[in-house]
Order: C-alpha cells, then structure tokens, then sequence
C-alpha cells in the first residue's frame, strides 16, 4: 500500500494551504497554489493538500466509485481521519471530470435539509473551458473564469445560476491548483 505523502513542513506548510483556500473560497474564481505535494492515483496535489487542511473530526467524505479504490480509502483514512459514507451523507463530495458528477444529484439531499455541501472535482484544467461570468459576494466586479467543466457540471450552472440553498460549493482542483465557486456566487455559462 502506499500512503499518501503528507506536508514537507507540516506545520507551516498546512497554515499556508488553509490560507490560500481561504482566499480561494473567498474570492471565486481566483486560481490558488497550493504547496507542492505528491498526490494519489486519480487525487491531485491540489487535492490532496485540500483534504489535509480539513479539520479533524468535522467532515465526511464520499468517493466517487469512479476514483474510489481500496488504497485510496486507506491512505485518506489514514492521513485525514474522515470517515468515508454515501452521497447523501456526506460533507465532502470527491470526483472527477472523467465521471462527469452532476452536482445536483449528489447535492439535493443535503441542500434541501439546509446543509451546505462542498463538491470537489479534479479537472483536466482550470483555463480553456467555456467561460463563466461570475458576480456577487467577494466580487467587486464581474470575473471571468473558464475551468474544463464536464457537461453535468455546465448544466447544473445554468440551471442554478442564483446563489441559495440549493446550491453547494465548487472546488475544482488540477495538479497544484484549486478554483473556488462558493455557493453564494452568481454564475453565468457563455
């Protein structure tokens, strides 16, 4: 079994992480690095750093079966200590563009009982996608992003382009990089 590799500099280099994802949720659409790490098998360096900045004991974690392997659940385990449940319970949500995840689906429990959840979507880029117009809270001004979205992903977009509770939050990782869509940010599909 190989485990995932943690942080070079555990301490500092975790603080570092929280913050940029911190920037990232609070600023759509700006593309962070995130310290370089090894990722795992479909799981990026990005998302493995973000997976290891969560607090201990606060998240559940579903796996799509598309990415999900044995190896991958034990070294996640191991080095994030969340417990791995299905869709519908889950906090996290971790995917990839190849499994082309529609947020909706795997959303519309937990956002109909009021709980916001995060879908995390490893991406084959976060530039030379369709361009989305992203404006309101943490936006001083309309931004343009084109992420490489999967289509179930564009057509939850248009359908939700509203901020509320029936949104979640988007991360969308590749290699070293995160994107953020928070749930209060309006999107527009061009």
């Amino acid at each position: 079994m190989t485990l995932l590799a943690s942080f070079h500099y555990s301490v500092a280099d975790a603080q570092q992480a929280s913050r940029r994802v911190h920037k990232a949720i609070s600023e759509p659409g700006v593309i962070v690095s995130l310290p370089l790490m090894p990722g795992q098998r479909e799981l990026s360096s990005a998302a493995s750093a973000l997976l290891l900045t969560r607090e201990e004991g606060a998240d559940t974690l579903w796996l799509d079966p598309q990415i999900d392997s044995a190896a991958l659940r034990s070294t996640l385990h191991f080095c994030t200590g969340m417990p791995l449940v299905s869709a519908c319970n889950a906090s996290l949500a971790l995917s990839h563009a190849r499994a082309n995840p529609d947020p909706a689906t795997l959303m519309a429990r937990q956002a109909a009982a009021g709980h916001n959840r995060t879908l995390i979507i490893e991406l084959p880029g976060l530039n030379g996608g369709l361009t989305l117009r992203l404006s309101g809270d943490g936006l001083r001004e309309t931004r343009a992003v084109a992420p490489q979205l999967p289509p179930a992903v564009l057509a939850y977009l248009r359908e939700h382009p509203h901020p509320g509770r029936q949104r979640s939050d988007l991360i969308f990782t590749c290699g070293e990089t995160l994107m953020a869509l928070p749930h209060t940010v309006r999107v527009a599909v061009c």
